[in-house]
């Protein structure tokens, strides 16, 4: 194996190098110490000087991280090569020690040359090894079975211990550690679990090297993180996963968190500004399968609501158990960056509550529960089974964390799953008695109270009148069950089950008609149930029937053409005719169009948004009314000052509200100025 780099510099020998040096006898002192000690790290050119004892320190010092690397060079050395570089050792030390370099003039290149050499030895040691533990105990053995021994030659005893050189090279060593894990940092994190030794051994290294290398890290990995993470390539849940490790591996390196505050500002920026960030937060939250570190989190045995987790330690009320322990003292509390003395961050950094800090990068956890009460309104709408129990287990370990009386609205929307199912039972029985040649009831409803769920997707249309009777059965029995109240049907929402007669070719070729079900959506039930009627629609007829707009009816036809119901055709006029498929076109190779599941959230995003902004209509009118021209962010900030303590908290961002403003702009409801200022139109005084 080749040596390290270093050792091509010291070839040469001590004679040629004194012959050099008595040359140079007019000359400085200084200047001739600075040349002589150059020929033996800075060299390579022709005039460049070295000796063996200069070249043992290189052998040494990569036969100390790789035992094998000298097989090759062993064979070439006799029996008294040993011996021969022990002798030029001593000269060199002796010759050293005459022209009374070593205590004046070669301190520094001494120093620059150990650096060097152990930075390329150490290097070679500690890279790349993050599972091993104790790495930085075998660099302090071989410090101090490599080093101390050379330096104390080259130095002499007394100088060694006189001028702290133990101590010095100590120092250096765990420099070159942490330099070396410097680099690796974003590489740590990635790996982490895995690395969790080298994670340990690196804040131990920084412990000893002080609060100059935590700045120079703190630089350096920021930088690493927005050069390798921030940037539109990479997945928001992947950036999440990478800043929880981060804030792991931080708060073993630096328990204050100041470290962590510095190194993850640029990543909460960046994740402030995805749109998705809040919903993959939440998702990780509440899913099993894929939720990892998040949904571990949530089930936090010691697990503290988030108002207790923002509050200092020294104001928690906590009862004092058994097992409790004094705070350090203040003096030791200190910022391991800028040096404060005292609290220098959140007790949420501190304690490492990784909810806490997600949540602190928006501010306000109330963005959290309106994204989370999104997402449970589609979970429950979809459950066809009316099984909550997963949901009210979310629920509660959800409460733990954000409070009881935030969620509130979720409760009722269980609630409301779980009334659904007892209206449900209710009323089949009562149908199933009176049901007479009408078979089986065969509608489920989920009944929700609109005003505490999020708005849902509507969509006008017209049922089939087969459709339209089972579900008015439902409605009038529901009426007579909880009277007066009424039922409000949600025509684009549901889920139908059909059993339908298909055409399909077997294994042999033949052609022979099945029965298979298909789910689909209310409104592709209607649309193939008027093929009762006759066996051939238009898609302008069809949207007629319907209320559909016709784009709508022939992206929801091509799910029927996909599922060989239908074959489509074209008129002359441009319109597209729809047939009822029989025997004879099952072999037809024209049968595949666009594919549409019209899979459909239940839940309008836009609409919710724009009902919550429409609250805040009134609040704008009314103080551009009464003060005039304002600007976006005086308009901002006298929202959040006014609508906090309304049932409608003001919790938006000022590019929201841009675009809200922007929007009424567009009604001409409002105008806005060239130099940005927004006033209220004459006209919609």
């Amino acid at each position: 194996m080749a040596f390290p780099p270093f050792e091509v510099l010291y070839e040469r020998r001590l004679a040629r190098a004194l012959e050099r040096a008595r040359s140079m006898r007019d000359r400085p002192t200084s200047a001739m110490a600075r040349d002589f000690f150059d020929g033996y790290v800075g060299g390579g050119g022709a005039a460049s000087s070295s000796s063996s004892s200069w070249r043992t320190l290189p052998r040494r010092l990569w036969s100390a991280t790789n035992d094998d690397s000298m097989e090759e060079e062993d064979e070439d050395d006799d029996d008294g090569g040993a011996s021969i570089v022990e002798e030029e050792d001593g000269l060199t030390c002796r010759s050293l020690a005459s022209l009374g370099w070593v205590d004046v003039h070669l301190r520094r290149p001494l120093r620059e040359a150990l650096n060097s050499a152990m930075m390329s030895a150490i290097g070679a040691l500690v890279a790349g090894k993050y599972d091993e533990g104790g790495v930085l105990e075998r660099v302090m053995q071989w410090k101090d079975d490599v080093l101390v021994p050379w330096t104390c030659g080259i130095v002499g005893h007394d100088a060694y211990g006189r001028e702290g050189w133990s101590r010095r090279l100590e120092h250096t060593a765990t420099e070159c550690v942490v330099r070396v894990r410097m680099g690796e940092l974003f590489d740590l994190v990635a790996e982490y679990p895995d690395s969790i030794p080298a994670v340990v051994e690196l804040g131990v290294a920084l412990e000893r090297t002080g609060r100059l290398w935590y700045c120079e890290l703190a630089g350096e990995f920021r930088n690493a993180l927005v050069s390798r993470l921030l940037h539109p390539g990479a997945e928001t849940a992947q950036i999440i996963e990478v800043y929880i490790n981060t804030i792991k591996v931080l708060r073993e390196m630096d328990p204050s968190g100041e470290l962590l505050e510095v190194v993850t500002r640029p990543v909460r920026d960046y994740l402030r500004g995805r749109s998705d960030t809040i919903r993959c937060i939440v998702t990780s939250l509440t899913d099993e399968e894929n939720g990892g570190e998040l949904y571990e989190e949530l089930r936090r045995a010691d697990a503290r609501p988030l108002e207790e987790a923002e509050l200092d330690e020294e104001d928690d009320e906590e009862p004092p158990t058994f097992d409790w322990e004094p705070p350090p003292s203040i003096l030791k509390r200190r910022g391991v960056i800028t040096g404060q003395v005292g609290r220098v961050t959140s007790s949420s950094r501190r304690s490492g509550d990784i909810l806490a800090m997600l949540v602190g990068i928006y501010g306000s956890k109330d963005l959290f529960v309106n994204e989370y009460r999104i997402m449970l309104a589609d979970k429950l709408l979809c459950n066809l089974e009316y099984d909550t129990d997963k949901e009210v287990h979310n629920l509660e370990l959800l409460k733990l964390r954000f409070g009881e009386s935030t969620l509130r609205q979720c409760e009722v929307m269980v609630k409301d799953i779980d009334d659904s199912k007892r209206i449900q039972a209710n009323i089949h029985s009562t149908l199933e008695m009176t049901a007479g040649d009408n078979g089986a009831p065969v509608v489920d409803a989920a009944i929700v109270s609109h005003i505490f769920w999020p708005a849902l997707q509507r969509e006008e249309m017209k049922y089939h009148p087969l459709i339209r009777s089972k579900l008015d059965e439902f409605s009038i029995e529901y009426a007579k069950l909880k009277n007066p109240r009424r039922l409000v049907w949600m025509k684009q929402l549901g889920s139908v089950e059909l059993e339908v007669e298909v055409y399909e070719e077997d294994e042999e070729g033949n052609v022979k008609s099945r029965v298979k079900e298909v789910w689909c959506t209310p409104a592709h039930a209607t649309l193939l149930a008027h093929f009762e009627d006759r066996s051939a629609w238009t898609s302008s007829a069809l949207s007629v029937k319907t209320d559909m707009p016709e784009e709508a009816v022939r992206k929801r036809m091509g799910f029927w053409a996909n599922q060989r119901m239908v074959r489509c055709g074209h008129q002359r006029d441009g319109d597209v005719i729809y047939t009822l498929m029989s025997v004879g076109d099952a072999d037809a190779s024209d049968l595949s169009f666009h594919d549409d599941e019209d899979q459909e959230r239940a839940v309008s995003i836009g609409a919710h948004e724009e009902e919550e902004m429409k609250v805040y209509e009134s609040y704008i009118f009314g103080m551009l009314t009464n003060l005039g021209q304002l600007p976006l962010d005086r308009i901002h900030s006298m929202l959040k000052t006014f609508v906090a303590g309304s049932d409608h908290k003001y919790d938006k961002t000022p590019q929201q509200l841009a675009v809200f403003l922007q929007q009424l702009c567009r009604e001409e409801k409002l105008e806005c100025s060239p130099d940005g200022l927004y006033s209220r139109l004459v006209a919609s005084r």
